[in-house]
Order: structure tokens, then C-alpha cells, then sequence
């Protein structure tokens, strides 16, 4: 039975889900909420609004899981060009019993759809972009199967969000005026997203979404049985017929949140748990694995740690959807694919060798990690591909598809995409360790590999170990992270060219990925989250349970 507890009037009477002692730390290169420390749980989110809903679910006695899908509802609200219930959802769950359980919502392709015809004009925007959701399928099912509290409950943070506002934030503004535009093209974006003389709102400006509101509340009422079977599903199948759009009632009523199938790797004594495809947990795990052949403890941080580890990535984006799991997962296959990265010579040729028409994937996506004590952990990635998905919002609902066709690598009718989400949880002697996951495309690979790396090989905090400089491999580059207090040294560049790569320096933070994550101390068995400084987010811990 689910429990009755009001998660709500903490929100509404701005009650402070924990001390501020043990939400408190100092770190110079984060801002103020971006580090917490606690004895009793943990919630980190890409926003500080959505932490703060997830962390007052937890005060209020509700689970890891009921915190999670608070946020992750919040997050479609307040973070609408990153995620919303038009998009796509991966969830890793981690039970008291020690068991690891996944949810795959990723959107799926319509079986109007014709491969021999894919959108040409605008590959990543309009109808015909737009796969069925799987957002509000997957956050029902985690909620029905293991929270404990009604789905009704868990909205009405979202939905009070959504019909009373909130203030905008300016890298939300940021992002939303960057595709402005874009927007104005389609009916529904131009009436929920930019004022009436068609300019786009500004940072700090109150933003209401009452028809986003409606729709929570139908959720709320009535389950994702109305998303899928119900009148929104009728007013989606409607817009899309109006339009040219390819998902049909059909189509919606045939979707269902399935079972991710969970992967498992290791990386020098510490467990590496997952999700496979469409997820890309086994791409992380291999790439890790591959790591564990070369000895780096004197190396983190220096160029050749970076050769050695662009090359592992290089090879596991090759694998994704060209070896089985069973195959990537294997160390004898690690061990096999790290005697091609020996020879630092070998790295231009390797950078040929991995191109491909879909190397370039949105980085626009967002994570949430929750942390509660009672031994529930969870690691949620959500997206609607790049900024604002598909660029078109649902008339009457209030929220934006997600784009699906046309930029991912091509699927038949009925599959489901692959992403480079990854939610992923660490653990040693069976005992989670790290909670972690991103946003930003392929780099969300790679900075969790690069973490973890950095954790395991050189034993920083957390904090050091994301705030650490980053770097992405692609077909044709290895671009390295530029900015004050997040640099590499000219030394350090010179070797990487030395070593071949083709470097390019980036100063724009947000290009290297943006992790949400939680480290459960081993020795006091509390919780410290991070949310990434390259970006606004947000950790919260709690007093209590």
C-alpha cells in the first residue's frame, strides 16, 4: 500500500529539506548547491528546482525511487529544452536486496515509418522526426513497481511548477532563444515557448505552462494509461495526422516500458553495473575494461592517460552495435582490443578506421541520481535529443516530441533507437559506491569513463574528480578542454600531438559532458552529491527519513 505521507507542503511552505550543515561544502570550482553532504540520502539533478523536489520526497519518508521520478516529472517542467514527457527515459535501480533492475523508455519508431525514406529536409526537427514517447511509461512503471507513493502524489510538484511558474533561468532562456527560430516554425512551440510578438522569454521572467499542467494532472488522475490509451494519446495521434506525422494511436497504444536488460563489468576490483542497448552501458564498461590493461596509477591526469583512454573509447564506439554483449563485456575481449592501442603510433589510424555518418549525436540531455537510507539507489537519464527535440510542441498538451528519426543510426518500424545515455552504478564488495550519469551525447561516455578512471586510478574526491579537465575523441580530432581551472598543460598538448591525435581546445564547458552523481562514503556510510560546475544543477541532502 502506498504510503499517505504530503510530500507537497514541504515545497509549498519552503521548509529546507536538510540542515544546512549537511548540505553544505566548499569547493572552488563549484557554485552555491552544487556540493551536499548527508547521513540519510541524496538527490543531484540538473536543477536545483528538481533537486529540491526530489529531496523533499525523501525528507517526507518516500524512497529513493519515489524521489527519482519526482525529480525526473520536475525536470519536464522546469528543464523543457533537455527532457519532458515527449522523450525517452533509461533507468537503472539498484534494490535494498542488492538486486539491479533496469527500465528502458526509450522512444520508439512508428511502424508507419519507411526506412527507405527517412526525413531529409531538417534530419533532427518536425513531424517526421517524432518517434512514440516513452518518458511517461517508463517513470509510471519504476514508480508502480517500486515506490511507495501514488503517482498522484508524486506529480503535484510537477504540476504546481507548471501552473503556478516559476522563474526562468537564464541558461534555460539561454537555450530556448537558441532555437527560437526553429520554434516559431510549429504552432505549439510558438504558443508555449515564446511570447506573442514571437521574441523568446528572458532569464528570471515568470514562465507558466498551463496546458503542460493539464496534462500532468490527467496523468495524475488517471495513470499513463491517458498518455497512451487515453485522450492526450487521441490529441497526439490527431496532431500528427494534421501534420504529417508518423506515430499513430496505434502506435501509442502498443507502447510499453520494458525491462532493460542489465550489464555488468569490473574495473580493478570496483563493479561496474549498467544498461544495454538502446543504452550504452556495456559502451561504457568496455571502454573501462580496456583501461584496466595498462597501468595508470602514475599517469591520471597526463598525456598519456588521455592517448591511452581516447583510444579505449574510440574502439568501444566502434563495438556498440557491431559486437554482442556478451562479446564488448568479455576481459578477454578488452584484452584483446587494448593490444591494438599499445603503440601510441596507432592512434591517427584508429580515429580512420572509427568513422561514422552517425558520430554526431545531440548533447542535450539530463541525469538524475538519488540516493535514500534504506538502500535504494537510482540513476536515471532522460532526453528529447537536441535542444527543444523535434522543435514541435503538442498542441493543447504543452510539451515538446522528442526527435528520433533521422539523426540516430536508422531502425526499422517498432525498434527503439540507441542512445549514449548511461546511467551507471558502481559498486565494491557489493556495496554501491558511485551513483553516476550525464548529459551530453557520446561525452557522456566518455566523462563517466574519465571519472571513474580519475576515482579508481588516483583516489581524488569526487568533486576533484569531476572538476578534473576533460576530453572527447572523435573521427577526426581529440578535443581537449580549455577554461580557467579546467586546462591542460602546453606540455601535456604537445605530447598528445607527439602522440598523433589532431587536438582542438574548446573553451564551452558544456561540450565535455555534465554529471549529476553521488559517492557513498565507505567509512562514515554517508552520501556527497555533485552536480557538475560546467552546468546549473544541484545536490540536496536530507536530515532524515
Amino acid at each position: 500500500m502506498k504510503a499517505k505521507h504530503s510530500i507537497v507542503a514541504l515545497i509549498l511552505l519552503g521548509i529546507p529539506a536538510c540542515a544546512p550543515d549537511a548540505q553544505t561544502a566548499h569547493h572552488p570550482a563549484y557554485g552555491p548547491g552544487q556540493l551536499a553532504m548527508s547521513s540519510h540520502g541524496m538527490v543531484v539533478t540538473a536543477s536545483t528546482l528538481a533537486t529540491g523536489v526530489g529531496a523533499a520526497v525523501l525528507e517526507s519518508g518516500g524512497n529513493a525511487i519515489d524521489a527519482a521520478v519526482a525529480s525526473a516529472f520536475a525536470l519536464s517542467v522546469v528543464e523543457p529544452s533537455m527532457s519532458g514527457l515527449g522523450g525517452r527515459t533509461q533507468i537503472l535501480l539498484r534494490t535494498p536486496d542488492g538486486d539491479f533492475l533496469g527500465i528502458d523508455g526509450t522512444t520508439e519508431i512508428s511502424r508507419a515509418f519507411d526506412p527507405a525514406h527517412p526525413p531529409s529536409d531538417h534530419p533532427s526537427r518536425g513531424y517526421q522526426t517524432i518517434a512514440t514517447p516513452g518518458t511517461v511509461a517508463a517513470l509510471a512503471l519504476a514508480l508502480e513497481r517500486y515506490g511507495t507513493r501514488s503517482l498522484s502524489e508524486i506529480l503535484a510538484p510537477a504540476i504546481r511548477l507548471a501552473e503556478g511558474g516559476f522563474t526562468l533561468p537564464a541558461e534555460e532562456a539561454e537555450r530556448i532563444a537558441g532555437v527560437a527560430d526553429q520554434l516559431a516554425e510549429f504552432e505549439g512551440s510558438r504558443r508555449y515557448f515564446l511570447k506573442p510578438d514571437g521574441t523568446p522569454h528572458a532569464g528570471g521572467e515568470r514562465f507558466v505552462q498551463a496546458d503542460l499542467g493539464r496534462a500532468l494532472r490527467a496523468i495524475a488522475d488517471s495513470g499513463a494509461t491517458v498518455f497512451y490509451r487515453g485522450w492526450i494519446a487521441d490529441s497526439i495521434a490527431a496532431d500528427m495526422k494534421r501534420h504529417g506525422g508518423l506515430v499513430t494511436r496505434s502506435d501509442l497504444a502498443q507502447y510499453e516500458a520494458k525491462p532493460a536488460r542489465v550489464v555488468r563489468g569490473s574495473y580493478r576490483g570496483f563493479d561496474l553495473v549498467g544498461t544495454y542497448l538502446p543504452a550504452s552501458g556495456a559502451t561504457t564498461i568496455e571502454a573501462l575494461q580496456i583501461l584496466e590493461n595498462f597501468e595508470l596509477e602514475s599517469r591520471v591526469g597526463g598525456a598519456e592517460w588521455v592517448a591511452l583512454t581516447a583510444q579505449a573509447l574510440l574502439l568501444s564506439f566502434e563495438d556498440r552495435t557491431r559486437e554482442a554483449a556478451e562479446t564488448i563485456l568479455s576481459k578477454s575481449w578488452a584484452s584483446e582490443r587494448a593490444a591494438a592501442i599499445e603503440d601510441p603510433a596507432s592512434v591517427a589510424a584508429l580515429q580512420v578506421a572509427n568513422a561514422s555518418p552517425f558520430d554526431w549525436e545531440p548533447a542535450h540531455t539530463t541525469h538524475v541520481s538519488v540516493a535514500d537510507g534504506q538502500g535504494v539507489f537510482v540513476a536515471l537519464t532522460q532526453s528529447i535529443g537536441p535542444t527543444m527535440g523535434s522543435r514541435v510542441a503538442a498542441p493543447g498538451l504543452g510539451f515538446v516530441y522528442a526527435s528520433t528519426l533521422g539523426y540516430l543510426a536508422p531502425q526499422p518500424p517498432g525498434a527503439r533507437p540507441f542512445s549514449s545515455q548511461s546511467p551507471m552504478i558502481v559498486t565494491r564488495n557489493g556495496q554501491p559506491r558511485w551513483v553516476l550519469g550525464a548529459a551530453g551525447a557520446r561525452r557522456i561516455i566518455s566523462s563517466i569513463v574519465q571519472v571513474v578512471s580519475r576515482l579508481v586510478d588516483d583516489n581524488p574526491s569526487l568533486a576533484d574528480a569531476m572538476a578534473g579537465p576533460r576530453f572527447h575523441p572523435t573521427t577526426n580530432q581529440l578535443i581537449v578542454e580549455n577554461r580557467p581551472g579546467a586546462s591542460w598543460t602546453a606540455e601535456e598538448l604537445t605530447g598528445l600531438r607527439d602522440f598523433g591525435f589532431n587536438v582542438e581546445a574548446r573553451s564551452f564547458a558544456a561540450y565535455f559532458a555534465r554529471l549529476y552523481a553521488i559517492e557513498v562514503d565507505p567509512e562514515r556510510g554517508g552520501f556527497i552529491g555533485v552536480a557538475d560546475p560546467r552546468w546549473s544543477g544541484g545536490a540536496r541532502g536530507v536530515e532524515r527519513q
